[in-house]
């Protein structure tokens, strides 16, 4: 109970002694007088000094050690409350959810995930993974809640990054659908062709041209398994390398001689620019001439007759930079990335003899020489293909000696 003289009206009261003080007490005194009041009034006003205060809510703590432990792990962990309040988060975890880690801890599990439905996987905590599909990180991940008892510690849940697998997985199946639709065309002409020639051609050179005509579709099946095949072997690095100092220069004006028949059969002239800088660049002549080639070709077919069609060098530090521009349409943003795809189906993803397999070589082989390949953006009419190399130093293996 609150004492009589901290009431409001003691209160006021206390208020009314000093305000009569000052008119009829002397200076000094009144002073002394008010100073009295002025301190007693606060103390009403405050209340009781001697109040025990409220005890704070407890502050829970993970189980000792726990951090520790799931810290190293590849796979992302939180530990959940009753309350499904984040105790412990793992950096694995705040790598997939795109989160940065300490804003994961001590915070609801939907504040720390941004999602809801892994935040329902925790709530329903079956012990099962489930697929989720983070909208915010844009990954895909197996969740699993797994009910515990462990000090304050309620659920586990992990948290497996498989976004690379499904990416695998689709590309895969595009795969098998793109190559059986490749390989579908040439049978289905030598079935044709085969099935003429059985049943009988009268004239001569009827005949000898339906020959003709099936071994161009043989060939171009072969051609079609070789590079598959060839493809595999550099994914998997079983294909070898022979990286030799080679000259920028002398590449460029060898590739495009291995294409000069096809292009002035369309009047296309193709100009080479001297190395700006680039005297040598360090790369196995085969596997360059081939990227440069395929590069080429890609341009010769998708420009236009009469067109031109520019090769140049360029040293950028410590690699130098090919360029192929043509004048053809160009090649759309959202088509710019998979291009390099084995078979992809746009206008502009179709390699060497037409097979779909030549700019996914061609990525494959400057990857593998250590540059990078890539479409460069364009104010003018056109597309600019662009690799790199990196330049040949001294001390590196002799040039190899021009084919």
């Amino acid at each position: 109970m609150t004492p009589v003289w901290r009431s409001p009206a003691a209160v006021a009261l206390l208020a009314f002694l000093a305000a009569a003080s000052v008119l009829l007490l002397p200076a000094t005194v009144a002073a002394v007088v008010v100073l009295t009041i002025v301190a007693l009034a606060a103390v009403a006003a405050r209340g009781d000094d001697h109040e025990p205060p409220r005890e704070a809510a407890p502050v829970v703590s993970p189980p000792e050690g726990l951090g520790r432990a799931i810290a190293p792990l590849a796979t992302g962990v939180l530990a959940l409350d009753g309350d499904r309040n984040v105790l412990l988060a793992n950096p694995a975890a705040a790598s997939i959810l795109a989160r940065p880690l300490d804003s994961m801890i001590a915070v609801s599990l939907i504040q720390a995930v941004r999602d809801h439905d892994l935040a329902e996987v925790a709530r329903q905590a079956t012990g099962l993974p489930i697929e989720v599909h983070l909208s915010t990180a844009n990954r895909d991940v197996l969740a699993t809640a797994t009910p515990v008892e462990f000090d304050a510690v309620r659920t586990l849940l992990a948290i497996e990054d498989v976004t690379e697998l499904r990416r695998a997985q689709r590309a895969r199946s595009e795969l098998v659908a793109n190559v059986s639709h490749e390989l579908r065309t040439p049978i289905a002409a030598a079935r044709a062709l085969a099935e003429t020639l059985e049943t009988g051609v009268a004239e001569e050179d009827d005949r000898q041209r339906f020959l003709r005509r099936l071994l161009e579709e043989i060939d171009r099946l072969s051609a079609i398994v070789q590079r598959l095949l060839w493809l595999a072997r550099v994914e998997s690095g079983a294909e070898t390398f022979s990286p030799t100092p080679l000259d920028a220069t002398d590449l460029l004006t060898e590739s495009t001689e291995r294409v000069a028949p096809v292009a002035a059969g369309r009047a296309i002239h193709i100009e080479v620019t001297p190395g700006l800088g680039a005297e040598s660049v360090l790369g196995d002549r085969e596997r360059v001439l081939e990227v440069l080639s395929n590069l080429l070709d890609n341009a010769v077919r998708h420009s236009p007759n009469g067109a031109r069609i520019r090769l140049r060098s360029i040293r950028e530090g410590s690699f130098v930079r090919f360029e192929v521009i043509d004048e053809g349409p160009g090649i759309p943003p959202a088509d710019r990335e998979r291009v390099f795809e084995r078979f992809y189906t746009g206008d502009r993803a179709r390699g060497s003899a037409g097979s779909g397999l030549g700019l996914a070589i061609a990525r494959h082989i400057v990857q593998r020489l250590g540059g990078r390949i890539w479409i460069e953006d364009r104010s003018e009419p056109g597309a600019m293909l662009c690799f790199t190399l990196p330049v040949a130093m001294p001390g590196d293996p002799a040039p190899a000696t021009p084919h």
